[in-house]
């Protein structure tokens, strides 16, 4: 089996969350903003957060921030967004940390700063957010703005996994595949791949053809490898698709001396 980037099914992602809270203080003010900005009217809810930002209301400065991360109606200026986003995460706005990071990591609208990244990350991931949890996991595994460290990577991936992230979930089932950080398991390794596969994720897809391919905890299946490698060819998996043409070719040619012997019998 070929060694994946580990990193790369986990790499960093731009993701803006606009999701109504549930505890809110001037709660009818910024709700009043999302149903502007759902009917389209965005200059609208611009005024609405505006007025609230500028109060210090902290939903309203991560729904400013994040309608600054959009190319729409109101220009994209991701260091306007920047600003609004550390005011809310400040205010322990965990999406707003979390986007915060993610502008830290990528140098938009600020200057790259790989060990601030590392902090708004970790603070998003205090509240649980598997995605902060997962970029955390990355961090740590390739030392970026942190001292590399494999056991915390593996840590903050597993924490990801168990609340369904299937980022996490495939570079875990990777670590046990290729005893990286730990003691190899295919049996483990398997059960992560499988987790992730079911939420559609190609990369898992197509370690689970791999292992069925190659038997690795689970008996060799050609059937189901052509299934998995299936999957995630659909969605553009260069890997899957070279693996299921291999096997497409190996099935035909085993079946090529059954009709040549059934050719020669009728005639």
């Amino acid at each position: 089996m070929k060694h994946r980037d580990h990193t790369k099914s986990a790499s960093f992602f731009l993701a803006i969350f606009f999701i109504f809270f549930t505890t809110m203080s001037n709660a009818s003010e910024a709700l009043e903003g999302w149903s502007a900005y759902y009917k389209g009217e965005h200059h609208r809810a611009h005024r609405i957060w505006s007025k609230e930002a500028i109060k210090g209301n902290p939903e309203s400065q991560f729904a400013l921030g994040a309608l600054y991360t959009e190319d729409g109606v109101i220009p994209q200026n991701f260091s306007i967004a920047a600003d609004w986003f550390k005011k809310a995460a400040e205010q322990n706005i965990a999406d707003a940390q979390f986007n915060l990071a993610i502008l830290y990591s990528q140098g938009l609208g600020v200057e790259q700063d790989l060990a601030a990244a590392a902090h708004w990350y970790g603070e998003a991931a205090k509240h649980n957010m598997a995605e902060a949890q997962n970029n955390l996991g990355v961090i740590y595994f390739s030392g970026q703005g942190v001292a590399k460290d494999i056991d915390k990577a593996f840590s903050w991936f597993q924490e990801a996994a168990l609340n369904g992230n299937p980022q996490a979930q495939t570079t875990l089932g990777a670590m046990y595949l290729d005893g990286l950080g730990m003691k190899q398991n295919y049996y483990s390794a398997f059960e992560w791949f499988d987790k992730a596969a079911t939420q559609d994720f190609a990369e898992a897809q197509y370690s689970l053809g791999v292992m069925y391919k190659d038997g690795l905890a689970v008996l060799k299946n050609r059937k189901a490898a052509i299934k998995w490698f299936l999957k995630a060819s659909k969605q553009g998996h260069t890997a899957a698709d070279e693996g299921l043409n291999q096997l497409l070719e190996e099935e035909s040619a085993a079946r090529l001396p059954f009709y040549n012997s059934q050719r020669r019998r009728l005639g």
